[in-house]
């Protein structure tokens, strides 16, 4: 009778572990025009920001050398030269809340093939939360950067190459990276975009309605709640039976 009961509670408790963790949660997201959460919106050069905090969320992306991002290039009047600029964007992978409105600065642009081999830097927590899944809006125009790569790190120096787009459509469309468990539970975590391909000063790439979701890793007391009350039901059954 021993033997069964172990054996009934370690199949509850794998039954458990494996299905406790559904439900996805925002941890970070921009769609950059929601400030109502303290978010940065974006700007048309020259006054495009190079530093965004989350429009919802928590967490920071950067484009002005800090956390070993690129520092890129801003005029202080006019757009020539520039390597960040606003223009129109989509709804396409738009989460809840997001704005949809994709007429003026609605979306990130990244331009020039000066900026070739520059990156952009993400900065957010993990601490609680597992399975890094990410998504992300984008498009490129003809002389566009024809290649989007995606690293990972745990300190903002040492990086992790983890995922290459190097076929960008002419038209929105939805880019997802490969689930990333690296990052599980680190209080700083940190993802890198790089671009390559660029081939003329006005050739881009758009950015919009970038997604950051993970699964909360439940307390251990929650565990312990469920099995137990799972192996009491398990039990009742087997009394049950004989």
């Amino acid at each position: 009778m021993m033997k069964s009961l172990l054996t009934c509670f370690a199949c509850v408790l794998v039954a458990v572990l494996t299905t406790t963790n559904v439900q996805a949660d925002l941890v970070a997201g921009w769609d950059f025009q929601t400030t109502a959460n303290g978010g940065t919106a974006t700007a048309a050069s020259p006054n495009t920001p190079k530093q965004y905090t989350a429009n919802f969320g928590s967490g920071a992306m950067f484009l002005n050398g800090l956390n070993g991002s690129s520092d890129w290039f801003v005029p202080a009047s006019g757009s020539a030269n520039t390597e960040l600029n606003a223009f129109s964007g989509t709804a396409l992978n738009a989460g809840p809340g997001f704005s949809t409105t994709t007429s003026g600065a609605a979306s990130l642009t990244i331009v020039n093939q000066t900026a070739n081999s520059k990156n952009i830097v993400f900065r957010f927590s993990m601490a609680g939360f597992q399975d890094l899944d990410v998504s992300y809006a984008t498009q490129r125009t003809s002389t566009g950067f024809t290649t989007q790569s995606w690293s990972y790190s745990t300190d903002g120096v040492a990086w992790t190459n983890h995922d290459a787009f190097s076929t960008i459509a002419t038209a929105f469309e939805v880019k997802t990276l490969s689930r990333i468990t690296a990052l599980n539970g680190a209080a700083d975590a940190y993802l890198r975009l790089t671009v390559t391909g660029a081939s003329a000063a006005s050739g881009n790439n758009r950015l919009d309605n970038i997604q950051f979701n993970a699964s909360a890793v439940p307390e251990p007391t929650s565990i312990l709640l469920a099995s137990t009350v799972a192996l009491g039901g398990a039990f009742y059954r087997f009394r049950r039976k004989r």
